[in-house]
């Protein structure tokens, strides 16, 4: 586990590097990228949003996966990935056999969400405030290692353990999800901000440099050492949980941060004209 985690360190520092969370998670990630807004972006994205702020949306897309006209917001969520860590293109995804491949299309969600938002005088109001709403939700999504489907390793990626007395095993996808970071932190997304947000604007520029899938290719170089490391069944008491829990909490809530600072880069170049925009490839 040790080399593991110096594993982890390590590409966290050489790559562009950057979970769907909970909605505490999800609310954490809008937090810091609401704070990094610039004043210009912050007002007309809380215009098209009816007033509301990115935070109050955070997990929105969730929220409304199973109602109708937005039911094909399930597939986008997950990416599908080689062994060479390249991104499998939506359409190669789509006509795959195995279901969860087929299903991960979070890059063409968002890719059709951000060519929406930049053409947005040909949609509606509505229309723009849902695109919004997807951006602000799959960023965050595009940081949680349980959200990339590497083909190679589908098996790991099923993979389950024992927590102390319970008979039925967990999902370490779930894991990802909350476990990893609430099972040490019960913050509020306001705290997440107090913590994280601590990047200089030359550390920040570093983070946020690149595209949607350079972040994406960086991510999947860590998440991939992460899920390399399992073994089937693992039985843990509270103690040996918690010694496991030690090697992955820091990177996991880090991790909250780098999406948060990524999400405000991408919106802040969609809606401030003096700011770069954020390509997805």
């Amino acid at each position: 586990m040790k080399r593991l985690l110096i594993s982890i360190i390590a590409l966290l520092a050489l790559s562009p590097m950057a979970k769907a969370w909970n909605g505490p998670l999800h609310a954490a990630v809008a937090e810091i990228a609401n704070v990094n807004l610039t004043p210009e972006a912050r007002k007309n994205i809380e215009a098209a949003l009816g007033n509301h702020g990115i935070v109050y949306y955070a997990h929105w897309m969730d929220d409304v996966a199973k109602t109708e006209g937005y039911k094909h917001v399930s597939k986008w969520h997950n990416v599908p990935l080689t062994a060479k860590n390249k991104i499998i293109p939506a359409k190669k995804a789509a006509k795959s056999k195995n279901g969860t491949i087929s299903k991960a299309l979070a890059m063409d969600g968002l890719a059709r969400a951000i060519a929406a938002i930049e053409n947005r005088d040909a949609i509606s109001a509505e229309e723009l405030k849902d695109n919004i709403r997807y951006v602000i939700y799959i960023v965050g999504d595009l940081h949680c290692p349980s959200h990339y489907v590497f083909t190679d390793m589908l098996e790991q990626r099923a993979l389950k353990y024992f927590y102390h007395k319970e008979k039925k095993p967990r999902s370490f996808m779930r894991f990802w999800e909350s476990e990893a970071i609430t099972s040490t932190f019960s913050w509020r997304p306001s705290e997440f901000v107090h913590q994280l947000n601590r990047l200089s604007p030359e550390q920040i520029a570093r983070l946020t440099e690149g595209s949607v899938s350079d972040w994406v290719k960086g991510n999947a170089k860590t998440y991939r050492q992460i899920y390399s490391h399992l073994t089937p069944n693992q039985h843990f008491d509270k103690k040996q949980y918690r010694i496991w829990l030690n090697n992955f909490y820091e990177m996991a809530t880090d991790q909250i941060g780098v999406a948060g600072y990524r999400l405000a880069a991408l919106l802040n170049g969609l809606f401030d004209e003096s700011e770069p925009k954020k390509s997805i490839k």
